[in-house]
Order: C-alpha cells, then structure tokens, then sequence
C-alpha cells in the first residue's frame, strides 16, 4: 500500500502492514520501534500537592516508599531533582538484581486550572528496553492531591515478554498500590 507523505508541522499518518499491526510514518521513514504498553494508578491523598511533589523531587524517598520486596541498594543522584538529572540505582526486585539509570526529562510546577505538576524520568538503562515514567500531582479544590503513575514500557524478553504482560501488568499494579499506601502514610500520620 502507498503510503501518505507527511509535511512539516503534520500529524505522522498510519500505514497497514501485513498483518494487524500498525506503524507510523513520519519523514518518510517507518517507526523501527512497536509503541508502548501504558499502565496507569491513581490515587488521592489528604495532603498539600506541592508538599507531595516536593517530597518526590527527593531521590533518597525511593526507598521510603517501596515495599519490603524491593531493596534499594545503592542510589547515585542530586540532592533534588531538576531537569536533566541522572540517577544511578541498584535494587533487589524479589530477590532479582537490577541497575537503572534515568533522566529527569522534565519537572513542571504546578499550573492550569485545576493546578497539575508532573515529573517525568526516562530509562537509559534497565530491565525494560522502553520506559517512561511520568508522576502527575492534581490539586484538588479541597487541598488534597490527586497522585496519577503513568507508565509507557516495553515488556523485556521481546515476543516472550508480551506473554508475560498479564504478570507484568499485576506487578504493577501491586507496585504502585504500595508505593501509593506507603505514601499516604507518611503525609496523613504527620
């Protein structure tokens, strides 16, 4: 099939391949990359939204916040997290070994109505070859926090890790309840 050229300042157009899967074009060229699995949790917390983004903008409340089956064992970053910072982190994930290394595509203050702040981290290096992990704060008319994870990831293993994705999908799920918990215990017992 032909396909539809794209010009500046356009949308990229979809293209059909054999089969169902789809791939887009832009500048000529097709994707060489399948676009991401998203996973999402939210959550809402009784606490001040820019306290909650202020706490998440320091590295060293990883470990405050991940369950007892995730070790932090070594963390290499700032003090506070700003656009372009790197983090270095070793962790035993259920007894699993892993080295991430991230950047901090971006940190957005709060703006718009009703007020959101976002941080965004990318994964140079880790067990997934994709991901993307952007944490929103929503202000709430009542002064409480609206916590939103978004994931954007490929599973690891390639064809093998789309069979996986059910698990990997629980995992998640599991994950961010905890995270979520762990934080509405430190700002609603304090």
């Amino acid at each position: 099939m032909g396909g539809v050229s794209v010009r500046e300042g356009e949308w990229p157009t979809q293209k059909r391949r054999l089969g169902r899967s789809l791939r887009f074009e832009q500048d000529g060229e097709m994707a060489s990359r399948p676009l991401p699995y998203v996973f999402e949790f939210a959550s809402n917390l009784k606490a001040d939204p820019k306290k909650v983004m202020t706490f998440h903008l320091d590295p060293k409340n990883i470990a405050r916040v991940s369950p007892w089956w995730i070790q932090i064992l070594a963390l290499e970053s700032p003090p506070q997290l700003v656009a372009g910072s790197k983090i270095r982190l070793k962790v035993l994930s259920l007894g699993l070994p892993q080295s991430w290394e991230v950047t901090v595509a971006e940190v957005v203050d709060f703006s718009g109505s009703p007020a959101k702040a976002s941080l965004l981290d990318v994964a140079e290096k880790g067990p997934f070859p994709y991901w993307r992990h952007l944490h929103e704060f929503w202000a709430a008319p009542d002064g409480t926090t609206g916590l939103v994870d978004r994931i954007e990831f490929l599973p690891p293993g390639g064809f093998l890790g789309t069979l996986a994705m059910p698990l990997i999908r629980r995992f998640f799920e599991i994950l961010f309840r905890a995270r979520h918990n762990a934080t509405r215990k430190i700002f609603e017992s304090a």
